[in-house]
């Protein structure tokens, strides 16, 4: 379906800068919003959610013009489920950490993936770009 084409392209493009919103603020002035966006916790749930569920559904529905169920847009899927699980990590995390020292795995295990986040947001972004360019390509 072409709604869940764009839709997907727009989540990751969406939820890449936003995670990469801290260091590509200090390159792009226009880009700078972004940070404000990660320090809205409702936002982060939001966008969190939305983009690991399109993410989930982009497995199984295709872009137009595509013949290959799974494999088709798993780049794009992989991402946005990439993409919307370290917003959920990085907007509960607060939470773990003020439940005290019975969860010092789940502060190691987001530790790890939070230091990953702008690189992860960045690759976000330049997949979301290539799939718009390139619909009907295997895998992308």
């Amino acid at each position: 379906m072409a709604q869940f084409y764009l839709l997907s392209i727009f989540a990751n493009i969406v939820s890449g800068l936003t995670l990469a919103g801290d260091y590509l603020g200090e390159r792009v002035a226009f880009l700078s919003s972004f940070k404000m966006l990660r320090a809205n916790r409702m936002a982060q749930i939001v966008l969190g959610a939305v983009t690991l569920l399109i993410g989930v559904i982009k497995l199984f529905v295709g872009s137009p013009g595509e013949n290959v169920a799974i494999a088709g847009d798993i780049l794009p899927a992989l991402a946005g489920i990439a993409l919307g699980g370290v917003l959920l990590v990085e907007a509960f995390r607060q939470d773990v950490e003020n439940q005290g020292e019975k969860l010092a795995k789940v502060k190691k295990i987001s530790a790890a993936v939070l230091s990953y986040r702008v690189p992860l947001g960045i690759a976000g972004v330049a997949i979301a770009v290539v799939h718009f360019l390139l619909p009907g390509v295997v895998i992308l």
